[in-house]
């Protein structure tokens, strides 16, 4: 693999890397869904036993007769709900990773033959939650650097220009904000294939790799993301209304009864139950194809900026 110099940054090779990432997801799609298809299964089944567990704990949580919360009860439903939600962002964060590494193991060249099943929790799954958690505590460090540098300009605004305070610290905020979102996006888009081909953490080298390629990577990412969420969003909507058809249920005016809840409460578990599965298998999809262009897309994209060998897109 040849490593481009600090100074040598290359831009990436726009409708290339579009093509590369569509070829490699729809031609790979026996992979894609092979790599995808038993992480995100595990999640799947994990995440809906867990709300279907705590769906019941809602029901009694408001005082029969009023719209107040029984605060007796509170403290019992949201420890529960709080753990829950923790354990489900911590898989959804572990699969996603997994399902990751492998379609840019794929797209990279790394695993030639067909997959059909994939599952990994190996150091480069793990990097690349170290990566994207060091990335996260960076980018909070820097917020807190940004509020203590503007609210101290702001402060010296007010007491020697205040006719220029608001103004001046508007405009601050506003370049700190696209200045986070441009770091954000410039990091973030390599550190998969810095992980997986280069087998290390480095937010300094995918930094690098992203110099003077911003707009591509917005572009890239606009163009490989938004036409599948819109398709999704369109069948969704389309088959949403006729898996949940049904008699609405009545909330009394001045706070709904004992009765009330526990009435929705079932529709709302009947609903889950029923348009549940047909969403999930949606969401299934589109995630594992999504993956599939991102993987495809930032492995088109590596292998132009670097200039290996292998720089054409995957496929």
């Amino acid at each position: 693999m040849v490593r481009i110099g600090p100074g040598l940054a290359m831009k990436i090779p726009f409708e290339q890397t579009i093509a590369g990432a569509y070829r490699f997801a729809f031609s790979n799609i026996l992979s894609v869904f092979g790599i995808g298809w038993f992480p995100l299964a595990l999640f799947a089944v994990g995440t809906g036993a867990a709300v279907i567990g705590i769906l019941p704990l809602f029901g009694g949580l408001i005082r029969e007769g009023t719209n107040q919360i029984d605060t007796a009860r509170l403290g019992a439903v949201i420890g529960p709900i709080a753990g829950t939600c923790v354990l489900v962002l911590c898989a959804m964060i572990v699969a996603q990773a997994m399902v990751n590494v492998g379609m840019m193991r794929k797209a990279l060249g790394q695993h030639p033959g067909p997959v059909f099943i994939f599952f990994s929790l190996g150091r480069q799954v793990w990097q690349l939650i170290g990566s994207y958690l060091l990335l996260m505590l960076l980018a909070w460090g820097m917020i807190a650097l940004a509020v203590g540098a503007i609210t101290a300009v702001s402060l010296a605004l007010q007491k020697f220009a205040p006719a220029a305070q608001i103004a001046v610290t508007v405009l601050l905020v506003i370049v700190a904000y696209i200045w986070g979102i441009y770091a954000i996006v410039r990091v973030s888009f390599f550190l998969p294939a810095v992980v997986v081909a280069e087998n290390h953490i480095s937010l300094r080298r995918a930094w690098h790799l992203g110099k003077g390629n911003f707009w591509r990577i917005l572009g890239i990412l606009i163009i490989v993301t938004v036409p599948p969420s819109i398709a999704v969003s369109t069948i969704m909507q389309s088959i949403l209304p006729l898996l949940v058809a049904g008699p609405p249920v009545v909330l009394s005016p001045q706070g709904p009864t004992a009765a009330e809840a526990h009435a929705f409460v079932e529709r709302m578990m009947t609903v889950f139950v029923k348009a549940g599965p047909y969403m999930g298998a949606l969401e299934f999809l589109y995630v594992i194809v999504a993956s599939g262009l991102l993987a495809g897309a930032v492995a088109a994209a590596y292998n132009g900026v670097t200039g290996s060998a292998s720089a054409k897109a995957p496929g």
